[in-house]
């Protein structure tokens, strides 16, 4: 995202009530900790903050979110449109205790903004290949650095996804499960394989398909 972009930070109140902050020359990763300095500091009063561009919804800080974690811990973005997908996904996360920083991306556009951060370098990211505006694929095609593992994270069982998505850099291919534990369960190992929390240098893994 350009510097001289502006950032809007929606703090929802408790009582519901929105107050809006417009923040000028903010790199998402300086807004993001502007959000979690007004929830440490105004923590009787609001509820969560949105962080949002013109654009649209980037993404939700609360009060979990806005807890430091550990130094070392690692950063996984989630590219996921779907709220209930990505609901699990954080859930299965603290079920498992794997401490993570979690970013979400509601579309592939926003994923390519939040990964175009100078200050960003997700340790994991973790793919829907279904989304809006950008689809996966493309997401895959124009952001692949070294030494980041991307698992695509799809309901796709259709060979023609699973080799495209190899061939675009994907390091491993997991079709969502229908059961609720072993969702979880697959989320949780996914995490643990490719970004435990001692992580640091991470080296390329021989890609995977998971059925």
């Amino acid at each position: 995202m350009d510097n001289e972009r502006a950032i809007h930070l929606h703090c929802i109140r408790k009582d519901g009530r929105r107050e809006t902050t417009k923040l000028t020359r903010y790199t998402l990763p300086a807004a993001r900790e502007a959000a979690k300095r007004v929830l440490e500091e105004g923590s009787t009063f609001y509820a969560q903050v949105d962080i949002c561009t013109e654009d649209g919804h980037i993404e939700t800080i609360d009060k979990n979110t806005a807890i430091v974690a550990p130094a070392g811990t690692p950063e996984v973005l989630l590219v996921e449109d779907n709220a209930g997908d990505a609901l699990l996904i954080g859930q299965a996360l603290e079920e498992c205790q794997i401490p993570v920083h979690l970013h979400i991306a509601r579309d592939g556009e926003q994923a390519l903004q939040i990964l175009g951060e100078s200050g960003f370098k997700p340790d994991l990211i973790i793919l829907d290949l279904n989304i809006p505006r950008v689809s996966g694929h493309m997401v895959l095609s124009r952001y692949h650095p070294k030494n980041t593992p991307v698992v695509v994270f799809t309901a796709s069982e259709n060979k023609a996804d699973v080799d495209r998505a190899f061939s675009l850099g994907a390091n491993e291919y997991v079709h969502k499960p229908m059961d609720l534990d072993d969702y979880k369960s697959t989320v949780c190992g996914m995490v643990q394989k490719w970004a435990p929390p001692e992580a640091s240098g991470l080296t390329p893994r021989p890609r995977t398909i998971v059925q």
